[in-house]
């Protein structure tokens, strides 16, 4: 009598989501389609319209919050910290925004007083930028590439399926998907760290070198809060009255947004020639100069206006994602910073947009003759905006421009070795080993032995903060990315 032999089972280790590269963004996806679900769904809140005032000024407490803490953890973790280094905060931080999210929605606004509402939206926001910092520094670990296919793809169809559920969901039922998000995204989350945990932080580029990055990023910076700014004022101060389905036109504009992020994503996927993000940012420019002169024009285009300012921030904040995210993953800018740029200028835009909107309805007479004359100066600062913004597209490109010229090998190692204090000998060596020499290579040039070589490179390594050669050959080209200018 023979017996079966057992089949053994697969040895290949179970794929993670991180690996493939159209899902890498799905956890980050969450965290965008939870933030505009909750804001933009019009029966997110039971017991009260979405554009009811309470909700209104919860929504600016939620955004000047995360502000707040995008900027506040960029800064305290530096250089040299990590959020991820403390392994419970994403889930300690999930959990809180799971539960302010379901008190807020459910209970919140039948409370006698708002400052209950206030306080939760606030404590939404900051859980929003601790959650947001975390995913980029997994995604600069992962050496995860920012390019138009992946990540407008992917985040749009995202956002798309999460808010078309939350709409066909009833009342209350809706609240509850909306907080599981955040959960949603914690599981992801939690599988990917544990294929980064074996892997290093993008290396900080010197000092001197990085400083080149500093101009662009403060035009860049700069140009999406007075987009972001300009377009939720006009958001905010176009008539309820005048739209076609009062709130409910607020989750059409969130669907739009999505729709038109899977749109350039997939011509960016199909096109031979691979779109250059930093040229789509002038073109949204346009596109919202091109949306105040609809109001202006009269009430009857005031439908095609709204929809266009909505969906050109939420594409520059896809960008926006996308642009300091190369940045972090070459080493110009710590990974903190890089991603709390990322989110804090655009949304330090829109509440300052949509405070100053709601000054002008508090003054009837006043935004009666003050409103179209503030939409003609929004449409001149926004053309003038345009002129640095083309002006740094080819330091931009440069900054991004993957393989180092010999000449400017030799150039990064000497301010590396300026930044990091090397010795004539470690800088010798570091020389070497970027044109490609071996350790026995660089000893038979230098007449030295292989030992002392890797004494040599040990040191250099410890002062730069690198584990290997490869990382070290990356620094010094200044590769993160092997997509990122795309």
């Amino acid at each position: 009598m023979t017996t079966k032999e057992a089949v053994p089972k697969s040895t290949q280790p179970e794929r993670n989501p991180l690996d493939y590269p159209t899902r890498r963004f799905v956890g980050f996806a969450l965290l965008l389609a939870w933030h505009y679900n909750l804001w933009f769904l019009h029966d997110a809140f039971i017991g009260v319209q979405l554009l009811d005032d309470c909700v209104t000024e919860s929504w600016l407490f939620a955004l000047v919050a995360a502000v707040i803490g995008f900027i506040a953890i960029a800064f305290a973790l530096g250089r040299k910290h990590h959020l991820c280094e403390r392994k419970w905060l994403y889930e300690a931080v999930t959990a809180i925004a799971f539960a302010s999210t379901l008190v807020l929605t459910l209970f919140a606004f039948s409370f006698p007083t708002d400052a209950i509402a206030y306080a939760l939206a606030a404590v939404i926001g900051a859980s929003n930028a601790l959650l947001w910092i975390m995913w980029g520094e997994l995604y600069s670990r992962t050496k995860t590439s920012f390019s138009v296919a992946r990540i407008g793809t992917t985040i749009g169809l995202v956002m798309l399926a999460c808010s078309l559920v939350a709409l066909v969901l009833p009342t209350g039922v809706s609240s509850v998907f909306i907080s599981l998000l955040p959960v949603a995204a914690c599981v992801l989350f939690r599988r990917g760290r544990r294929i980064a945990e074996s892997m290093p932080y993008p290396t900080l580029l010197p000092e001197s070198t990085a400083k080149r990055a500093i101009r662009p990023m403060i035009v860049v910076s700069v140009t999406a809060f007075v987009a972001a700014l300009a377009c939720y004022f006009l958001v905010a101060i176009i008539p309820l009255e005048s739209l076609p389905d009062g709130d409910l036109t607020f989750t059409f504009g969130s669907i739009g947004g999505a729709v038109l992020l899977c749109i350039i994503g997939a011509v960016s996927a199909s096109s031979k020639q691979r779109l250059n993000i930093y040229r789509i940012f002038p073109w949204l420019i346009v596109l919202a100069i091109i949306s105040f002169a609809l109001f202006i024009t009269g009430e009857q285009f005031y439908i095609p206006s709204f929809f266009l300012v909505l969906a050109v921030v939420a594409i520059f904040e896809v960008l926006l994602i996308m642009y300091f995210g190369v940045l972090g993953m070459k080493g110009y800018v710590p990974i903190g910073i890089a991603f709390g740029f990322s989110g804090a200028f655009i949304r330090l835009g829109i509440a300052t947009g949509n405070t100053l909107a709601l000054i002008y309805e508090a003054n009837p007479s006043f935004a009666l003759v003050a409103t179209t004359p503030t939409a003609i100066i929004f449409v001149c600062i926004l053309s003038a905006i345009i002129i640095p913004l083309v002006r740094q597209e080819y330091n931009i490109t440069k900054l991004m421009a993957p393989p180092a010229t010999e000449s400017l090998q030799e150039q990064r190692i000497k301010e590396l070795a300026k930044e990091f204090s090397l010795s004539a000998r470690e800088t010798e060596i570091v020389m070497l080993i970027a044109r490609g020499f071996t350790t026995d290579n660089v000893a038979k040039k230098l007449v030295i032995s292989p030992y002392t070589v890797n004494t040599h490179i040990r040191h250099v390594y410890e002062k730069i903060g690198i584990h290997k050669r490869s990382e070290l050959i990356d620094y010094i080209n200044g590769n993160g990315s092997g997509e990122s200018g795309n």
